[in-house]
């Protein structure tokens, strides 16, 4: 019975599916009751890695190990007998994109030792899942191998869904997928190794210690945000349509990934609400009208973020059946209090008082308006990210109020600490210089913890420097975590003006890294306070800085569907900055070189020593400050006015685009004299209708003709010399979406062999876009 109350899955099927009925029909009206009359429960139960309602599997065997037969001497086995794809025997046009490869079985049996044991670390629906090393032409990487049971033919349909949505999402809060496997009967998915395991694990099977009420809120806007992004942030939209806490992974940052994409949906078209299909997903849930109408929309998984809340909220699964009957369904057991107030009679006993009145009322309420029995009263994912955002500002906020207050004056705080020297009590030297940073989030590293990550600041690790810091690519806990040290000159070293440009400098990077987490941020993951010595340390970008990807010559050249990909990144980060509720930014340095990219190429901006506090009072006007930043992308009006604004991150934006569209650095003396300048090369290009000149050759005939011309229109809109008002990040970036979805129709309109969009493939973009821009 207790594995039963950890598995809803391994319930009775009729108690569930009564029970689910029973449910259902407390809330629906009368034409749907005659609809579910009619027979519309041709009901599929599917699971994803907790599956219990399959048969239990047998034990996988490698066909390749015979008695008469190694895999060896048959040597390398050709990719010729692949398993059946769905898609081409439905008649259906399928393509993956190239940027998830095909593993050869060769490799995943070495990785995985013949598909040892001992490997194994979960299952799934149909088979089982390998922890492994892959070695990927001189790289390796920890990964997590997921192999269907070879003796059945279930899960051909979930395994190719999976390949084909994965092959084109990328998104912090996704699952990464390294590469796939389809020959010999075997079907092997191969995804990046996600550290700290299931939401469902921390929450039921381990120890609830770690998972503090910020943590907790921290996770559930993870999850939201990749919903988010599925719904709203890919071409027409995708439904997951199995969101659960077995299907959430927490990477060793705490970061929560959605994964199990076998039976999610894409919705085929923009005036598409919903897709007709039998009802699949996991008992508990179920969105009630989806269960009735066989119709499946965003609000689907909306319903089931909904119950992963109240699972995060109470600390026990949907349905628990060793409880008393009006308890069994954690749905209305904590919907019963919730109408009632009583939200302190279900918390998580774990949390001990951890929570705030105003954060756990927000959070609440959210559960509940995401359980509407009407999807139409449901919050869209984007609304749910914003009232998540809200209860995390909110406890933040109560918690570390003197934090937040203080950072507007740490610089004068900070400047004392280092022109005095004074400590904290301790004998090292060392001094609290970061105020304003929240201490609890992030953990304070010995001296010695950095030295060994850094073999003791070995110049072989030297990734990068400036007048008063060096920056170091480091290996923390046990050589697990890659990380960028950022090491300041030692205060004994220190001259009184370098003093101040560092206090004023780290002022401002702890200011935006005391701000709630967002996605396209880089963020901080400790310090190191010690023997004179300020280190910060961050996460390492397995993929380096933008700069490099556009400039240097050993890189390949990024397709156009990734930049337009990368500049959403950046205007997503700066769109923060600049609403962000609790204290707004400007960044004041936006360049290739301040935007880094991960290990699924989600772009993070960084280097925010020269960020600037706006109030609100000062929005439009701008503050008064010493003119700095990067030359070429200044905006012309802020030197002459000394006034930073939201709009000088625009401006430098602007530039950025140009400068991603081209591959040519913003200026360059060794250009031709009508060539120094990238901003007006480009004008003068349009105006002559010789815009090949400038572009990227790589991109010709790449870019979808519209998208070209709605791409240029969105950079040259946040160029205007004066007397053109410039857009606002908010309205860059929903232009920028726009694009992406217009490269994504053209694309896949080619793909599809659609004889118009073929004969819309240009040689030259010379005639697309010209005329006079004036400047």
């Amino acid at each position: 019975m207790e594995n039963f109350a950890q598995d809803p899955l391994r319930l009775p099927l009729t108690f569930l599916v009564l029970q689910c009925i029973s449910e259902i029909i407390q809330t629906i009206s009368a034409s749907e009751m005659e609809n579910f009359a009619q027979g519309p429960l041709a009901i599929s139960i599917s699971g994803g890695v907790d599956s219990g309602n399959k048969l239990p599997l047998p034990n996988p065997r490698n066909p390749f190990v015979q008695a008469e037969a190694s895999f060896t001497e048959l040597g390398e086995i050709p990719h010729a007998l692949p398993f059946p794809n769905p898609f081409d025997q439905a008649g259906v046009s399928f393509k993956l994109d190239e940027s998830v490869p095909f593993i050869p079985l060769s490799k995943i049996l070495k990785a995985t030792n013949d598909f040892d044991e001992k490997l194994v670390i979960g299952t799934w629906g149909f088979g089982k899942v390998y922890r492994a090393i892959i070695d990927d032409g001189g790289t390796t990487s920890i990964a997590a191998i997921k192999r269907s049971n070879p003796e059945s033919n279930q899960g051909v349909e979930e395994f190719w869904t999976e390949v084909k949505l994965l092959s084109k999402l990328r998104h912090t809060n996704l699952v990464s997928l390294i590469g796939y496997c389809n020959e010999h009967q075997e079907m092997v998915l191969v995804y990046k190794y996600i550290a700290r395991g299931t939401l469902a694990n921390h929450l039921y099977k381990t120890s609830r210690s770690n998972l503090t009420w910020e943590r907790r809120l921290n996770i559930c806007l993870d999850v939201a945000l990749g919903l988010d992004y599925l719904h709203n942030g890919t071409e027409h939209g995708i439904i997951h349509q199995d969101v659960k806490s077995t299907n959430i992974l927490l990477d060793e940052n705490w970061v929560a990934k959605v994964s199990d994409f076998g039976i999610s949906k894409r919705i085929p078209s923009y005036s598409t609400t919903h897709v007709t299909t039998n009802v699949k997903g996991t008992i508990g849930y179920f969105d009630p009208h989806y269960f009735l109408t066989k119709r499946l929309t965003k609000k689907s998984d909306v319903y089931a973020f909904g119950v992963v809340l109240l699972e995060v909220l109470c600390g026990r699964p949907p349905i628990d059946i060793r409880l008393k009957e009006k308890k069994i369904s954690l749905i209305h057991w904590a919907q019963m209090y919730i109408d009632k107030g009583n939200i302190d009679q279900i918390i998580d006993p774990s949390l001990n008082g951890e929570t705030t009145p105003r954060s756990l009322k927000y959070f609440a309420e959210l559960a509940n308006k995401c359980l509407h029995t009407k999807p139409k009263e449901r919050p869209t994912m984007a609304e749910v990210v914003q009232s998540l955002n809200s209860a995390l500002e909110s406890f933040r906020g109560r918690l570390h109020e003197k934090e937040f207050q203080g950072i507007k004056f740490v610089p004068k705080c900070m400047n004392r600490w280092w022109r005095a020297g004074k400590g904290n009590g301790s004998k090292d030297g060392g001094g609290p210089i970061l105020v304003g940073l929240n201490r609890s989030l992030y953990p304070r590293f010995s001296l010695a913890e950095i030295r060994a990550a850094t073999n003791d600041f070995n110049d072989g690790l030297l990734i990068g420097q400036g007048s008063l810091f060096r920056l170091y690519k480091g290996c923390m806990v046990e050589g697990t975590r890659a990380v960028i040290i950022k090491q300041y000159k030692s205060r004994q070293t220190l001259s009184t003006h370098e003093s101040a440009k560092i206090g004023e400098r780290v002022s401002a990077e702890i200011g935006v890294q005391s701000l709630n987490r967002h996605p396209n941020i880089v963020s901080l993951i400790g310090f190191c306070e010690e023997k004179y010595e300020l280190i910060l340390v961050y996460n390492y970008m397995v993929n380096g800085t933008l700069k490099s990807h556009l400039h240097e010559t050993n890189k390949d050249p990024l397709l156009w569907k990734k930049r337009l990909e990368i500049c959403i990144d950046i205007a997503q980060g700066l769109e923060y900055l600049h609403t962000n509720v609790d204290q707004q930014f400007v960044h004041r340095d936006i360049t290739p070189s301040n935007v880094f990219l991960d290990d699924v190429w989600v772009a993070k901006i960084a280097a925010f020593e020269m960020s600037v506090p706006i109030p609100n009072s000062k929005a439009t006007k701008g503050v008064e400050t010493a003119v700095c930043g990067t030359y070429a992308y200044l905006d012309p009006k802020y030197p002459h006015t000394s006034k930073v604004t939201k709009k000088s991150d625009v401006y430098a934006f602007g530039v950025v685009l140009l400068e991603i569209l081209c591959a040519k650095t913003p200026f360059s003396s060794y250009q031709n004299r009508n060539e120094v300048c990238l901003v007006d090369w480009f004008c003068v290009c349009i105006a002559i209708g010789t815009i090949d000149e400038v572009i990227d050759p790589y991109l010709i005939g790449k870019i979808a003709p519209e998208c070209f011309r709605h791409y240029i229109n969105i950079a040259l809109s946040c160029l205007p010399y004066e007397g053109i008002q410039l857009p606002s990040m908010n309205d860059v970036l929903g232009s920028l979406q726009s694009s992406l979805k217009m490269q994504e129709a053209w694309k896949n309109s080619i793909e599809m062999g659609d004889d118009l969009h073929i004969a819309d493939v240009p040689g030259s973009y010379n005639d697309i876009i010209s005329g006079k821009h004036n400047r």
